[in-house]
């Protein structure tokens, strides 16, 4: 491994001349099933890859690899790499602010990030405003860090977070009337139909439910914020958020998450209001394949889910043909607790090699 990985490492520190693709030919890929996929190149040009298959046509670089390629990790919503808090507490409702404004593309938190295998982060606004603001979705890593500067519109019906005695609201029944106020304003119109509402219970789902029951084809998504058994089947057939699990709660919601997963619910996990441990989110979705037997599910809600949440599954979460290449080298399965990340390639270039030691 460590001969084929220095190969890459070495070829690719400086990015190659535009016109030049770099065909990348791993032991095995992971393919959007979570399976292993062995004998298959992915072709990279210009930070994009322009092929996947066993015998690729494209003419190139070939650079053989030692380990398994698979696409980066997305952080479904997170405060990492924010310089200060995302929110503007005076005021009940914020469609202003942005999370991209509050960004510290500095921090040492993205090396970090990458070495355990995540290649984007989606930042949203603390969920302290019925309104809160606009999120963003940012590499960690690259030349060009901000893949989006506004994601989507992010709404709290928490009421244990929106709860200010100094401008309110106190009352959950407080901050539906505040957000169909919100709703009624023709500038609404840019977020309504975009808007990922965080929220703690049952009664706050069916206020979600009800907000936005005369939306037709609207991307509107739940991040369920309390305890996950308390929503009961109220997001049967959906993609939802869900925020990383700590050790010590797995054991109490194995058999929510195999209940949820049969009734067709789809997670993408974040960070936010979760155990924002550096390797959470794969901790969290090798969790979700023990406990659902499913290694789809698990992997795509680190990959995929969330991607499909942002409306960017064309961009990021999978490797096809128009993806950005954010791809990452590990030894073994990603949802092997054994595996490691040996390097991390992005935007044509080597953004992250491990040390010896970590190999």
């Amino acid at each position: 491994m460590i001969l084929f990985s220095t190969l890459l490492l070495t070829s690719l520190l400086a990015p190659l001349p535009q016109q030049d693709a770099v065909i990348l030919q791993p032991d095995a890929i992971v393919a959007a099933d979570g399976s292993l996929q062995e004998g298959m190149s992915v072709v990279v040009k210009e930070g994009r890859i322009v092929e996947v298959a066993a015998e690729p046509t494209t003419a190139g670089t070939t650079v053989r690899l030692s380990g398994v390629l698979a696409p980066g990790m997305i952080d479904a919503f997170s405060g990492h790499g924010a310089d200060r808090l995302l929110t503007e507490q005076s005021l009940k409702t914020t469609p202003d602010l942005r999370a991209v404004d509050g960004l510290q593309l500095s921090s040492p938190i993205w090396e970090s990030l990458m070495a355990r295998g995540v290649t984007a982060v989606h930042i949203t606004p603390d969920a302290t405003n019925v309104v809160a603001g606009w999120g963003a979705l940012v590499s960690t890593a690259g030349k060009e860090r901000v893949i989006e500067a506004k994601t989507r519109m992010i709404g709290s019906l928490v009421q244990s977070a929106i709860n200010d005695d100094r401008v309110g609201p106190s009352s959950l029944a407080g901050a539906v009337e505040i957000l169909e106020a919100t709703f009624a304003n023709a500038a609404a119109k840019e977020y309504r139909n975009n808007m990922w509402f965080f929220v703690e219970s049952a009664e706050s789902a069916r206020a979600m439910e009800n907000l936005t029951s005369d939306l037709k084809d609207s991307n509107n998504h739940a991040i369920l914020m309390g305890e996950v058994g308390s929503f009961g089947g109220a997001f049967a057939g959906q993609l939802v958020g869900l925020p990383t699990m700590s050790y010590g709660a797995l054991a109490r919601r194995a058999a929510t998450w195999e209940l949820m997963h049969k009734a067709g619910v789809r997670f993408a996990f974040g960070t936010r209001a979760g155990n924002r441990e550096w390797d959470s989110l794969r901790t969290s979705a090798m969790a979700l394949s023990r406990f659902t037997g499913s290694a789809t599910a698990a992997w795509a809600s680190v990959t995929s889910n969330p991607a499909e949440m942002l409306g960017m599954e064309s961009e990021v979460g999978s490797l096809k043909v128009g993806a950005r290449a954010d791809l990452v080298l590990w030894t073994g399965h990603p949802l092997d607790s054994t595996a490691t990340v040996t390097a991390v390639f992005m935007d044509g270039t080597t953004a992250y090699r491990a040390t010896s030691e970590e190999n």
